[in-house]
Protein backbone atom coordinates (compact mmCIF):
# COMPACT_ATOMS: atom_id res chain seq x y z
CA UNK A 1 0.00 0.00 0.00
CA UNK A 2 3.02 2.75 1.04
CA UNK A 3 5.14 3.00 -1.43
CA UNK A 4 4.04 3.13 -5.33
CA UNK A 5 0.78 4.58 -3.97
CA UNK A 6 2.20 7.45 -1.63
CA UNK A 7 5.15 8.52 -3.61
CA UNK A 8 2.86 9.16 -6.45
CA UNK A 9 0.39 10.59 -4.08
CA UNK A 10 3.35 13.28 -2.80
CA UNK A 11 4.62 14.06 -6.18
CA UNK A 12 1.31 14.48 -8.08
CA UNK A 13 -1.50 15.36 -5.70
CA UNK A 14 -0.16 17.02 -2.49
CA UNK A 15 -1.70 20.19 -2.59
CA UNK A 16 -5.09 18.22 -3.28
CA UNK A 17 -4.42 16.19 -0.10
CA UNK A 18 -3.21 19.07 1.85
CA UNK A 19 -7.04 20.98 0.95
CA UNK A 20 -8.78 17.74 1.60
CA UNK A 21 -7.44 17.40 5.01
CA UNK A 22 -8.50 21.00 5.97
CA UNK A 23 -11.83 20.68 4.34
CA UNK A 24 -13.08 18.36 4.82
CA UNK A 25 -8.47 -14.71 2.94
CA UNK A 26 -2.14 -25.97 8.69
CA UNK A 27 0.59 -27.58 7.70
CA UNK A 28 -0.12 -30.15 10.39
CA UNK A 29 -3.90 -29.89 9.67
CA UNK A 30 -5.89 -33.31 8.57
CA UNK A 31 -5.99 -33.68 5.25
CA UNK A 32 -9.17 -32.51 2.98
CA UNK A 33 -12.27 -34.56 3.59
CA UNK A 34 -15.19 -35.06 0.33
CA UNK A 35 -12.68 -32.94 -1.59
CA UNK A 36 -11.97 -33.93 -5.65
CA UNK A 37 -8.36 -34.48 -6.48
CA UNK A 38 -8.99 -31.79 -9.44
CA UNK A 39 -10.70 -28.66 -9.20
CA UNK A 40 -14.49 -28.49 -10.69
CA UNK A 41 -16.03 -25.75 -12.30
CA UNK A 42 -19.48 -24.22 -11.26
CA UNK A 43 -21.64 -22.14 -13.42
CA UNK A 44 -23.99 -21.36 -11.12
CA UNK A 45 -24.51 -21.04 -7.12
CA UNK A 46 -26.20 -22.38 -5.07
CA UNK A 47 -29.73 -20.80 -3.67
CA UNK A 48 -29.95 -19.34 -0.56
CA UNK A 49 -32.04 -20.80 2.30
CA UNK A 50 -32.92 -19.15 5.49
CA UNK A 51 -29.44 -16.68 6.93
CA UNK A 52 -30.56 -17.90 10.38
CA UNK A 53 -29.95 -21.56 9.43
CA UNK A 54 -26.19 -20.29 7.96
CA UNK A 55 -23.67 -22.86 9.88
CA UNK A 56 -21.04 -19.77 10.44
CA UNK A 57 -21.08 -17.56 12.86
CA UNK A 58 -17.68 -15.90 12.33
CA UNK A 59 -15.82 -14.34 9.30
CA UNK A 60 -12.49 -13.20 8.55
CA UNK A 61 -11.43 -11.48 5.38
CA UNK A 62 -7.22 -11.26 5.18
CA UNK A 63 -6.84 -8.51 2.19
CA UNK A 64 -3.97 -8.93 0.75
CA UNK A 65 -1.91 -6.28 -2.16
CA UNK A 66 -1.36 -5.55 -5.46
CA UNK A 67 -1.64 -8.51 -7.93
CA UNK A 68 -3.52 -9.86 -10.37
CA UNK A 69 -5.07 -13.05 -10.85
CA UNK A 70 -3.58 -14.18 -14.13
CA UNK A 71 -0.09 -12.66 -12.93
CA UNK A 72 -0.61 -15.51 -9.65
CA UNK A 73 -2.79 -17.64 -10.42
CA UNK A 74 -3.17 -17.58 -14.30
CA UNK A 75 -2.06 -21.01 -14.53
CA UNK A 76 -4.66 -22.72 -12.06
CA UNK A 77 -5.79 -25.46 -14.19
CA UNK A 78 -9.58 -25.20 -15.28
CA UNK A 79 -9.70 -21.48 -14.39
CA UNK A 80 -9.93 -18.98 -16.80
CA UNK A 81 -6.01 -18.16 -16.54
CA UNK A 82 -3.56 -16.70 -19.38
CA UNK A 83 -0.13 -16.72 -19.01
CA UNK A 84 2.29 -17.60 -21.75
CA UNK A 85 1.71 -16.58 -24.99
CA UNK A 86 0.41 -13.30 -24.52
CA UNK A 87 1.41 -9.97 -26.19
CA UNK A 88 1.20 -6.53 -24.78
CA UNK A 89 2.08 -3.49 -26.64
CA UNK A 90 3.99 -0.12 -25.63
CA UNK A 91 3.49 3.20 -26.68
CA UNK A 92 5.44 3.27 -29.44
CA UNK A 93 3.37 -0.38 -30.72
CA UNK A 94 5.74 -2.86 -30.24
CA UNK A 95 4.60 -5.99 -28.63
CA UNK A 96 6.32 -7.51 -25.99
CA UNK A 97 5.38 -11.07 -24.93
CA UNK A 98 4.24 -12.24 -21.41
CA UNK A 99 6.98 -13.78 -19.08
CA UNK A 100 7.64 -16.07 -16.57
CA UNK A 101 9.18 -14.46 -13.30
CA UNK A 102 10.87 -17.88 -12.33
CA UNK A 103 12.17 -17.73 -8.78
CA UNK A 104 12.55 -13.85 -8.93
CA UNK A 105 9.85 -13.26 -6.24
CA UNK A 106 11.17 -9.76 -5.32
CA UNK A 107 11.68 -8.25 -8.44
CA UNK A 108 13.84 -4.75 -6.78
CA UNK A 109 15.39 -3.77 -10.01
CA UNK A 110 12.36 -3.28 -11.42
CA UNK A 111 10.16 -0.04 -11.81
CA UNK A 112 6.79 -0.68 -9.46
CA UNK A 113 4.02 -0.83 -11.59
CA UNK A 114 1.18 2.15 -11.39
CA UNK A 115 -2.38 1.85 -10.48
CA UNK A 116 -3.83 5.06 -9.11
CA UNK A 117 -7.16 5.58 -10.69
CA UNK A 118 -5.68 7.47 -13.52
CA UNK A 119 -3.21 4.81 -14.45
CA UNK A 120 -6.22 2.34 -14.42
CA UNK A 121 -7.95 4.33 -16.84
CA UNK A 122 -4.97 3.86 -18.98
CA UNK A 123 -4.53 0.45 -18.57
CA UNK A 124 -7.77 -0.12 -19.77
CA UNK A 125 -7.63 1.85 -22.85
CA UNK A 126 -11.06 2.30 -23.50
CA UNK A 127 -11.98 -1.00 -23.10
CA UNK A 128 -9.49 -2.97 -24.94
CA UNK A 129 -7.45 -3.88 -21.67
CA UNK A 130 -4.27 -3.62 -23.13
CA UNK A 131 -2.50 -0.74 -21.40
CA UNK A 132 -0.28 -2.03 -18.67
CA UNK A 133 2.57 -1.48 -20.55
CA UNK A 134 1.86 2.19 -21.19
CA UNK A 135 2.27 3.51 -17.60
CA UNK A 136 5.72 1.53 -16.91
CA UNK A 137 7.46 4.58 -18.05
CA UNK A 138 9.69 7.20 -16.93
CA UNK A 139 8.11 10.71 -17.40
CA UNK A 140 9.11 12.04 -20.82
CA UNK A 141 9.35 8.26 -22.17
CA UNK A 142 7.65 6.10 -24.55
CA UNK A 143 9.50 3.06 -23.97
CA UNK A 144 8.90 0.59 -21.03
CA UNK A 145 11.57 0.81 -18.28
CA UNK A 146 11.02 -2.71 -17.77
CA UNK A 147 8.23 -5.23 -18.80
CA UNK A 148 7.68 -6.49 -14.95
CA UNK A 149 3.85 -5.45 -15.49
CA UNK A 150 3.23 -8.12 -17.91
CA UNK A 151 4.97 -11.07 -16.20
CA UNK A 152 3.77 -13.77 -13.90
CA UNK A 153 4.32 -16.60 -11.54
CA UNK A 154 3.79 -20.39 -12.25
CA UNK A 155 2.44 -22.76 -9.60
CA UNK A 156 5.79 -23.69 -7.95
CA UNK A 157 5.75 -19.89 -6.48
CA UNK A 158 3.12 -19.78 -4.54
CA UNK A 159 2.67 -23.45 -2.71
CA UNK A 160 0.60 -21.91 -0.27
CA UNK A 161 -1.91 -19.59 -2.29
CA UNK A 162 -1.91 -21.90 -4.55
CA UNK A 163 -3.16 -25.13 -2.66
CA UNK A 164 -5.92 -23.11 -1.19
CA UNK A 165 -6.93 -22.35 -4.64
CA UNK A 166 -7.01 -25.92 -5.83
CA UNK A 167 -8.81 -27.09 -2.16
CA UNK A 168 -11.37 -24.57 -2.07
CA UNK A 169 -13.78 -22.28 -3.96
CA UNK A 170 -11.88 -19.57 -5.79
CA UNK A 171 -13.40 -17.48 -8.53
CA UNK A 172 -12.98 -16.62 -12.12
CA UNK A 173 -14.67 -13.29 -12.05
CA UNK A 174 -13.44 -11.60 -8.76
CA UNK A 175 -12.81 -8.07 -9.33
CA UNK A 176 -11.20 -4.93 -7.32
CA UNK A 177 -14.28 -2.96 -6.41
CA UNK A 178 -12.67 0.21 -8.29
CA UNK A 179 -9.69 0.63 -11.31
CA UNK A 180 -8.23 2.56 -8.36
CA UNK A 181 -5.46 2.16 -5.82
CA UNK A 182 -5.70 0.74 -2.52
CA UNK A 183 -7.42 3.34 -0.33
CA UNK A 184 -10.34 3.48 -2.25
CA UNK A 185 -10.48 -0.07 -2.55
CA UNK A 186 -10.08 -0.62 0.95
CA UNK A 187 -12.72 1.98 1.88
CA UNK A 188 -15.33 -0.03 -0.63
CA UNK A 189 -14.27 -3.05 1.71
CA UNK A 190 -15.31 -1.07 4.63
CA UNK A 191 -18.25 0.90 3.77
CA UNK A 192 -18.87 0.27 0.26
CA UNK A 193 -18.25 3.87 -0.87
CA UNK A 194 -15.03 5.97 -1.25
CA UNK A 195 -14.70 9.50 -0.89
CA UNK A 196 -10.98 9.05 -1.02
CA UNK A 197 -9.92 8.18 -4.70
CA UNK A 198 -6.36 7.98 -4.41
CA UNK A 199 -4.03 6.20 -1.76
CA UNK A 200 -2.63 8.70 0.60
CA UNK A 201 -0.28 9.06 3.56
CA UNK A 202 -0.15 8.85 7.40
CA UNK A 203 1.80 11.28 9.24
CA UNK A 204 4.32 10.63 12.17
CA UNK A 205 1.26 11.61 14.61
CA UNK A 206 -1.56 9.08 12.82
CA UNK A 207 -3.48 11.59 10.54
CA UNK A 208 -4.29 9.66 7.56
CA UNK A 209 -4.36 12.27 4.66
CA UNK A 210 -6.51 12.51 3.28
CA UNK A 211 -9.22 11.47 5.40
CA UNK A 212 -12.59 9.86 4.92
CA UNK A 213 -16.13 11.39 6.11
CA UNK A 214 -18.03 8.63 5.35
CA UNK A 215 -20.09 8.04 8.42
CA UNK A 216 -21.61 4.41 7.81
CA UNK A 217 -20.05 0.81 7.56
CA UNK A 218 -19.99 -2.76 7.89
CA UNK A 219 -18.81 -2.02 11.80
CA UNK A 220 -21.55 0.20 12.43
CA UNK A 221 -23.99 -2.19 11.22
CA UNK A 222 -22.54 -5.23 12.79
CA UNK A 223 -22.62 -2.72 16.29
CA UNK A 224 -26.11 -1.60 15.73
CA UNK A 225 -27.46 -5.60 15.43
CA UNK A 226 -25.53 -6.31 18.67
CA UNK A 227 -23.09 -8.04 16.71
CA UNK A 228 -19.21 -7.78 17.26
CA UNK A 229 -15.99 -7.09 14.85
CA UNK A 230 -12.25 -6.50 15.23
CA UNK A 231 -10.20 -4.91 13.02
CA UNK A 232 -6.16 -6.01 13.14
CA UNK A 233 -3.21 -4.45 11.45
CA UNK A 234 0.48 -3.90 11.99
CA UNK A 235 -0.01 0.25 11.76
CA UNK A 236 -1.54 2.69 9.71
CA UNK A 237 -4.98 0.99 9.91
CA UNK A 238 -7.47 1.84 7.78
CA UNK A 239 -9.79 2.17 10.34
CA UNK A 240 -7.77 5.60 11.39
CA UNK A 241 -8.38 6.88 7.55
CA UNK A 242 -12.10 7.50 9.00
CA UNK A 243 -11.59 11.50 9.98
CA UNK A 244 -14.68 10.15 12.82
CA UNK A 245 -12.38 7.65 14.54
CA UNK A 246 -15.29 6.04 16.11
CA UNK A 247 -13.44 2.79 15.26
CA UNK A 248 -10.59 3.33 17.61
CA UNK A 249 -12.44 1.14 19.80
CA UNK A 250 -12.04 -2.14 17.69
CA UNK A 251 -8.70 -1.75 15.82
CA UNK A 252 -6.05 -3.73 17.57
CA UNK A 253 -2.31 -4.99 16.99
CA UNK A 254 -2.28 -7.89 14.45
CA UNK A 255 -1.01 -10.43 17.38
CA UNK A 256 -3.80 -9.86 18.78
CA UNK A 257 -6.03 -11.75 16.05
CA UNK A 258 -3.09 -14.78 16.33
CA UNK A 259 -4.42 -14.66 20.37
CA UNK A 260 -8.00 -14.04 19.93
CA UNK A 261 -7.85 -17.40 17.26
CA UNK A 262 -6.02 -19.41 19.53
CA UNK A 263 -8.50 -19.42 22.27
CA UNK A 264 -11.55 -19.11 20.39
CA UNK A 265 -12.32 -15.59 21.15
CA UNK A 266 -12.65 -13.86 17.59
CA UNK A 267 -15.57 -11.49 16.96
CA UNK A 268 -17.89 -12.43 14.70
CA UNK A 269 -16.48 -10.41 11.62
CA UNK A 270 -12.67 -9.86 11.61
CA UNK A 271 -10.61 -7.71 8.89
CA UNK A 272 -6.91 -8.29 9.17
CA UNK A 273 -3.79 -7.17 7.37
CA UNK A 274 -0.72 -8.06 5.75
CA UNK A 275 2.36 -5.51 7.17
CA UNK A 276 1.44 -2.85 4.51
CA UNK A 277 3.09 0.00 6.37
CA UNK A 278 5.20 2.41 4.63
CA UNK A 279 8.36 1.47 6.01
CA UNK A 280 7.71 -2.18 5.27
CA UNK A 281 7.01 -1.49 1.90
CA UNK A 282 9.27 0.83 0.82
CA UNK A 283 12.50 -1.37 2.27
CA UNK A 284 11.11 -4.31 0.05
CA UNK A 285 10.24 -6.26 3.63
CA UNK A 286 6.79 -6.41 4.11
CA UNK A 287 4.23 -9.78 3.59
CA UNK A 288 1.54 -8.04 1.81
CA UNK A 289 3.01 -9.30 -2.09
CA UNK A 290 3.01 -5.62 -2.81
CA UNK A 291 6.05 -4.86 -4.47
CA UNK A 292 8.67 -4.82 -3.53
CA UNK A 293 8.30 -7.31 -0.35
CA UNK A 294 8.47 -11.14 -1.23
CA UNK A 295 5.95 -13.07 -2.71
CA UNK A 296 7.08 -15.72 -0.44
CA UNK A 297 6.68 -13.75 2.55
CA UNK A 298 3.32 -13.14 1.44
CA UNK A 299 3.08 -17.02 1.18
CA UNK A 300 4.05 -17.25 4.71
CA UNK A 301 2.13 -14.86 5.85
CA UNK A 302 -1.11 -16.59 4.42
CA UNK A 303 -0.15 -19.85 5.64
CA UNK A 304 0.04 -18.60 9.01
CA UNK A 305 -3.45 -16.85 8.89
CA UNK A 306 -4.79 -19.99 7.64
CA UNK A 307 -3.52 -22.54 10.43
CA UNK A 308 -4.34 -20.16 13.45
CA UNK A 309 -8.17 -19.90 11.50
CA UNK A 310 -8.31 -23.77 10.85
CA UNK A 311 -7.01 -24.85 13.75
CA UNK A 312 -8.92 -22.31 16.26
CA UNK A 313 -11.92 -23.63 18.43
CA UNK A 314 -14.13 -21.69 16.43
CA UNK A 315 -12.83 -22.92 13.05
CA UNK A 316 -16.24 -25.27 12.58
CA UNK A 317 -18.15 -22.09 12.14
CA UNK A 318 -15.82 -19.92 10.12
CA UNK A 319 -15.58 -18.83 7.10
CA UNK A 320 -12.37 -17.09 5.56
CA UNK A 321 -11.84 -15.17 2.76
CA UNK A 322 -8.96 -14.36 1.22
CA UNK A 323 -8.67 -11.50 -1.49
CA UNK A 324 -6.17 -8.96 -2.55
CA UNK A 325 -7.37 -5.16 -2.86
CA UNK A 326 -6.10 -4.33 -6.69
CA UNK A 327 -4.26 -5.55 -9.05
CA UNK A 328 -1.23 -3.34 -8.75
CA UNK A 329 -0.92 -2.62 -12.36
CA UNK A 330 0.02 -6.40 -13.43
CA UNK A 331 -1.78 -7.65 -16.43
CA UNK A 332 -5.17 -9.69 -16.67
CA UNK A 333 -6.54 -10.67 -20.06
CA UNK A 334 -10.23 -9.88 -18.66
CA UNK A 335 -11.57 -6.54 -19.07
CA UNK A 336 -13.33 -5.83 -15.97
CA UNK A 337 -17.07 -4.64 -16.32
CA UNK A 338 -19.24 -2.13 -14.78
CA UNK A 339 -21.65 -2.22 -12.10
CA UNK A 340 -24.36 -0.36 -10.33
CA UNK A 341 -23.09 2.16 -7.95
CA UNK A 342 -24.25 5.28 -6.14
CA UNK A 343 -21.35 6.57 -4.79
CA UNK A 344 -21.28 10.27 -5.07
CA UNK A 345 -18.15 11.81 -4.22
CA UNK A 346 -18.74 15.03 -2.35
CA UNK A 347 -15.39 16.97 -3.25
CA UNK A 348 -13.80 18.55 -6.23
CA UNK A 349 -13.41 16.28 -9.34
CA UNK A 350 -12.04 14.59 -11.33
CA UNK A 351 -12.87 11.47 -9.75
CA UNK A 352 -12.67 7.35 -10.83
CA UNK A 353 -15.94 6.14 -12.59
CA UNK A 354 -17.21 4.64 -9.64
CA UNK A 355 -19.21 1.66 -11.41
CA UNK A 356 -16.11 0.62 -13.32
CA UNK A 357 -14.54 -2.59 -11.51
CA UNK A 358 -10.97 -2.96 -11.42
CA UNK A 359 -9.16 -5.65 -12.77
CA UNK A 360 -9.09 -9.10 -11.40
CA UNK A 361 -7.70 -10.26 -8.83
CA UNK A 362 -7.70 -13.89 -6.38
CA UNK A 363 -10.55 -14.64 -3.77
CA UNK A 364 -10.75 -17.89 -2.37
CA UNK A 365 -13.33 -18.87 0.05
CA UNK A 366 -11.74 -21.27 2.82
CA UNK A 367 -14.95 -22.90 4.97
CA UNK A 368 -16.10 -26.57 5.81
CA UNK A 369 -18.32 -25.66 3.33
CA UNK A 370 -16.25 -24.46 0.96
CA UNK A 371 -15.67 -27.51 -1.67
CA UNK A 372 -12.32 -27.53 -4.62
CA UNK A 373 -14.81 -25.45 -7.10
CA UNK A 374 -14.04 -22.87 -9.47
CA UNK A 375 -16.95 -20.45 -9.54
CA UNK A 376 -17.66 -19.01 -13.19
CA UNK A 377 -20.58 -16.81 -13.06
CA UNK A 378 -19.82 -13.44 -11.80
CA UNK A 379 -18.96 -10.50 -11.62
CA UNK A 380 -17.79 -10.87 -7.82
CA UNK A 381 -16.04 -8.02 -5.84
CA UNK A 382 -15.11 -6.83 -2.33
CA UNK A 383 -18.94 -5.78 -1.85
CA UNK A 384 -19.84 -9.44 -2.22
CA UNK A 385 -17.88 -10.09 1.30
CA UNK A 386 -20.26 -7.25 2.59
CA UNK A 387 -23.13 -8.54 1.07
CA UNK A 388 -22.60 -12.05 2.58
CA UNK A 389 -22.18 -10.57 5.87
CA UNK A 390 -25.32 -8.44 5.69
CA UNK A 391 -27.00 -11.63 4.68
CA UNK A 392 -26.14 -13.62 7.34
CA UNK A 393 -27.01 -11.50 9.97
CA UNK A 394 -30.00 -9.49 8.26
CA UNK A 395 -27.84 -5.95 8.01
CA UNK A 396 -29.02 -3.54 6.27
CA UNK A 397 -26.94 -2.90 2.95
CA UNK A 398 -25.01 0.39 3.06
CA UNK A 399 -25.29 1.32 -0.42
CA UNK A 400 -26.55 0.39 -3.64
CA UNK A 401 -23.31 -1.22 -4.78
CA UNK A 402 -23.62 -3.62 -1.40
CA UNK A 403 -27.37 -4.35 -2.25
CA UNK A 404 -26.92 -5.21 -5.65
CA UNK A 405 -23.74 -7.33 -5.10
CA UNK A 406 -23.05 -11.51 -5.50
CA UNK A 407 -22.81 -12.71 -2.50
CA UNK A 408 -20.21 -15.29 -1.55
CA UNK A 409 -22.46 -17.02 0.79
CA UNK A 410 -24.31 -18.66 -2.52
CA UNK A 411 -20.99 -20.15 -3.58
CA UNK A 412 -20.85 -22.61 -0.34
CA UNK A 413 -22.63 -25.94 0.52
CA UNK A 414 -24.04 -26.03 3.96
CA UNK A 415 -24.05 -29.85 3.21
CA UNK A 416 -20.60 -30.25 3.25
CA UNK A 417 -18.84 -30.72 6.25
CA UNK A 418 -15.62 -31.06 5.60
CA UNK A 419 -12.02 -31.45 7.29
CA UNK A 420 -9.21 -28.25 6.40
CA UNK A 421 -7.18 -28.79 3.94
CA UNK A 422 -3.44 -30.10 4.27
CA UNK A 423 -0.58 -27.47 2.82
CA UNK A 424 2.44 -28.33 1.71
CA UNK A 425 5.62 -28.23 4.00
CA UNK A 426 6.93 -24.39 3.31
CA UNK A 427 9.22 -22.42 5.25
CA UNK A 428 8.80 -18.45 4.48
CA UNK A 429 12.63 -17.09 4.08
CA UNK A 430 13.05 -14.22 6.71
CA UNK A 431 12.62 -10.77 4.60
CA UNK A 432 15.38 -8.92 3.28
CA UNK A 433 15.22 -5.41 2.47
CA UNK A 434 15.95 -4.59 -1.29
CA UNK A 435 19.88 -3.36 -2.07
CA UNK A 436 20.64 0.26 -1.65
CA UNK A 437 20.49 2.05 -5.40
CA UNK A 438 17.83 -0.47 -6.62
CA UNK A 439 15.87 0.93 -9.79
CA UNK A 440 12.64 1.31 -7.68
Amino acid sequence: MANVDRRSFLALSASAAAAAALAACSSDSKPAARVPTTTSRRPAPNALGNPKDAPFEYVVLLMMENRSFDHLLGWLPGADGKQAGLQYPDRTGELHGTWDLGTDYQSCSFMGPKHQWQDGVTQLDNGKGDGFLFTQVKPGQQTPTDLWPIGYFTEDAVPILGTLAQQYTIFDKYFASLNAGTWPNRLYQHAAATDVDITGIFLPNGLAIPGSKIQTTIWDRLAGAGLTGGYYSYGEPMTGVFDSKKYDAISHPVDDFFTAAKNGTLPNVSFLEPDYTEASEGAGTSNDDHPWGSIRSGEGYIQKVYEAVTTSPQSDKTVLVINFDEWGGFYDHIVPPTVEDDNVNPYPGPHPDYHQLGFRVPCIVVSPWSPATIVTDGPYEHCSVLRMIEWRWGLEPMSLRDKTAKNLAATMDFSLKRAPAKLPKFTAPAPVACPPGSQR
